[in-house]
């Protein structure tokens, strides 16, 4: 089938150009002929069994086409569903033991770390470029060299101690010490709908912790910190981690991004 799907411009090292599968050409051809609501009705199967299961290269071809939008809409919708497909690219972050099925710390590491990295990706991505074109390729590939960097990274720090220590990287404390001190609301809503200073907000969000920038992001794109629902997509679910985390992390970002308000520092 020959496609009207611009081309991607990257190239490899011999000068040849990047280039979809013909499975993802052709999905994309039918799709933009459907509209956009097909593709998140698709987007939620997720069974690569299912005849309607679009690839997650497809996806990603969708998500960097909302780049030309005057609107975040569509990008808001589509990407929970996209980083979910980088989530069931990833091992799963537990071990088997005599006793069943354990958590593993370095495997949680590992996915947070690849998580974190791919949000910054996706949010650099926006401002156009061509540095994600191997998603839309080939995207496995590309989420397995994202975990192998991280796993470089990550191979040498020393197993993680248990007790009130705070994380080593954010600074924050365990979630049940934070349950337990009541960190349940952060009152980020006013903050982040006042229009005199969203688009300073975009800009301090770039100079956070990897951590806060990846909660500040979801929360931009009106992503819920929590669904009862286990159809509808929140940060807690996505980034595995306790309600109270996400909203810890995020009054932590707030905070920060008022003083540089503040400082001036965003003007």
């Amino acid at each position: 089938m020959a496609s009207t799907t611009p081309p991607l411009t990257k190239t490899y090292p011999s000068g040849e150009s990047y280039r979809r599968m013909d499975v993802v050409e052709e999905q994309i051809a039918v799709l933009s002929e459907m509209g956009f609501e097909e593709v998140l009705r698709r987007a939620a199967v997720t069974s690569r069994t299912d005849p309607e299961f679009l690839r997650p290269e497809t996806l990603m071809h969708f998500l960097r086409a909302t780049r030309r939008d005057n609107t975040e809409r569509r990008f808001t919708a589509l990407f929970p569903f996209v980083l979910r497909r980088l989530l069931l690219a990833l091992p799963r972050g537990e071990r088997r033991t005599a006793a069943g099925t354990a958590a593993d710390a370095f495997g949680l590491d590992l996915i947070d770390a690849v998580r974190v990295r791919f949000v910054n990706l996706v949010s650099v991505d926006r401002a156009g470029g061509d540095r994600m074109d191997f998603y839309e390729v080939h995207f496995d590939e590309a989420v397995a060299g994202l975990r192998m960097k991280a796993w470089g990274r990550l191979r040498a720090r020393a197993a993680r101690t248990v007790g009130l220590e705070t994380d080593p990287e954010s600074g924050e404390l365990p979630d049940a010490v934070e349950r337990a001190a009541g960190s349940l609301d952060d009152g980020a809503e006013d903050f982040f709908s006042d229009p005199s200073h969203r688009e300073r907000v975009r800009r301090g969000i770039d100079h956070l912790k990897p951590e806060q920038r990846e909660v500040m992001l979801m929360s931009l794109a009106n992503i819920p910190t929590e669904s009862s629902d286990p159809n509808v997509a929140c940060i807690s679910g996505l980034l595995g981690c306790d309600p109270s985390t996400v909203r810890y992390r995020r009054r932590r970002a707030v905070k920060r991004l008022q003083e540089m308000l503040a400082a001036g520092e965003l003007n």
